[in-house]
């Protein structure tokens, strides 16, 4: 007995799923309402589907190209020492739990041997005179350092979060052109349908 009321109590909800999404017997659905439920059914096991492979791709592809870029920033570039020559304080909204922004005047020797002087802003408490290891270009001119492999997780991670999000709005996109081009048939249809009935209900022809 337990199991039959299961059974029908399945087959209740399965009855009343398929009426939801237009698949039932009601003569009042057209074509175009089962062609939207289709639709919306497949583009959400899409998503279901295709949001942790795009998540894992796309992680993984940054991961990639980030190793790459970082490996070739190293090999364009070398750190050397870099005496303080000025300090100058940046005026700016800081964390006043940490060392404030300042602005280091700085000289340091390139390989060839001559000397090379440039600026950078800091948050670290430096003192005229002091020494700090800066990164350099090939042609001797401070660089951005190469990117380190927290970096490059970070970059990796945040881009596998967005890469779902990418992926339900290209989704949505196509489900809402699908609902437009569906729903411009319908009224050509409730149109055709009106002109063959109102003659009946008016009396016109």
């Amino acid at each position: 007995m337990g199991a039959d009321t299961f059974s029908t109590s399945w087959s209740l909800r399965v009855r009343r799923l398929l009426r939801r999404i237009g698949f039932d017997r009601n003569p009042m659905r057209r074509g175009t309402d089962r062609i939207q439920a289709i639709t919306r059914a497949a583009l959400v096991m899409v998503f279901l589907a295709g949001a942790p492979a795009a998540a894992v791709w796309t992680g993984h592809a940054f991961y990639a190209s980030g190793l790459h870029a970082g490996r070739a920033q190293a090999a364009a570039c070398r750190r050397v020492p870099a005496v303080v020559l000025r300090k100058e304080p940046v005026v700016t909204a800081w964390d006043r739990s940490g060392p404030p922004p300042a602005r280091l005047s700085l000289r340091w020797t390139i390989p060839a041997g001559s000397s090379r002087t440039g600026e950078m802003t800091v948050l670290e408490t430096l003192r005229p005179g002091s020494t700090i290891s800066v990164w350099i270009d090939d042609r001797g001119w401070l660089t951005h350092p190469p990117w380190s492999r927290a970096e490059i997780i970070d970059r990796a991670v945040g881009a596998a979060v967005v890469a779902p999000a990418a992926l339900a709005l290209l989704l949505a996109i196509a489900g809402s052109v699908t609902s437009l081009v569906l729903d411009r048939r319908r009224l050509a249809d409730w149109e055709t349908d009106w002109l063959a009935v109102e003659p009946q209900w008016t009396g016109r022809q």
